[in-house]
């Protein structure tokens, strides 16, 4: 089924990408086969071993990194149903909201993904700056008390239901409302999306140029190199952007050439200041929310 309304607020089907559509990001896969697949697969098991089950799981980190992507594939792990809600689009919608926590528990077993949980449980007084002046990727809005709280209580009561897998995303930790991730019975386990090394760049522009015809010569560890700042959105970009050239030219051919003119041709979407300072914030978050 997939709900449209004015925009798409939510969906719910049976989820389509796997593990191998997503390059790089072995630690964080392992971790949500962990907290999100094993709690569906194997719950009877894991009871018996007098193991409590991590409430919600929060995914964070760079935005465009295949966060959404973790979340499906866990699904498809499991072989449940995925339950998309974006954030971005419920804000000011709460009756959409419950609507889509009730199909939740409706359609479980299922992994319950709720996107941009900083837009919707915004901590007051957070920083957003990287460095002076940098302010990328700060929400132009948030959800307003009232909606917070109700979301809360959603939270609070879908936890209950242990068929429902929930998991919530957001681009940095230390912006979100701590009654969202601090509560034991909320979002009490998080997973680290880090920025990507050169391997894991390489690594996703092998899975957006396989279909492409490449030039036998083509260096994708040397183009991953020169990638710096890039997440998979812009290695997304600069393969679509090298296959243009190819067009433009007449060649039949993606060359080396053509994929370094694309990397020339986009801003990368992260820079130094905030490589460096993802690695900080985590290093300052507590250690025993990321694990089981």
């Amino acid at each position: 089924m997939h709900r449209k309304l004015e925009n798409v607020f939510y969906e719910v089907r049976a989820p389509r990408l796997s593990w191998d559509d997503i390059g790089g990001l072995s630690g964080p896969k392992a971790k949500m086969k962990e907290m999100v697949c094993l709690p569906l697969t194997r719950r009877d098991e894991l009871a018996r071993m007098g193991i409590e089950l991590p409430a919600g799981v929060m995914i964070w980190g760079p935005l465009g990194q295949g966060i959404t992507m973790l979340a499906e594939a866990s699904a498809k792990e499991a072989d449940v149903t995925y339950v998309y809600v974006s954030g971005q689009e419920m804000l000011g919608k709460l009756d959409r909201m419950e609507e889509a926590f009730e199909i939740a528990v409706r359609e479980s077993p299922c992994v319950f993904f709720i996107s941009d949980i900083d837009w919707l449980c915004p901590r007051a007084g957070a920083d957003y700056s990287w460095s002076p002046g940098n302010l990328r990727a700060k929400p132009p809005t948030f959800a307003d008390m009232a909606f917070t709280e109700k979301l809360l209580r959603l939270i609070d009561g879908i936890l209950d239901v242990p068929a429902v897998r929930l998991v919530g995303s957001c681009y940095r930790i230390d912006v979100v409302d701590q009654a969202a991730i601090k509560e034991k019975k909320r979002f009490n386990r998080k997973i680290f999306v880090a920025p990507p090394s050169a391997g894991e760049r390489e690594e996703v522009f092998r899975i957006y140029t396989k279909k492409m015809p490449m030039d036998p010569s083509v260096d994708l560890a040397a183009i991953a190199r020169l990638s710096l700042g890039c997440t998979g959105w812009d290695v997304e970009n600069v393969c679509r952007k090298a296959a243009i050239l190819a067009v433009e030219e007449g060649s039949r051919l993606v060359t080396q050439r053509h994929l370094e003119q694309g990397l020339g041709g986009i801003t990368p979407w992260l820079t130094p200041d905030m490589e460096a300072g993802y690695l900080r914030i985590f290093g300052e978050d507590c250690p025993h929310h990321y694990s089981f």
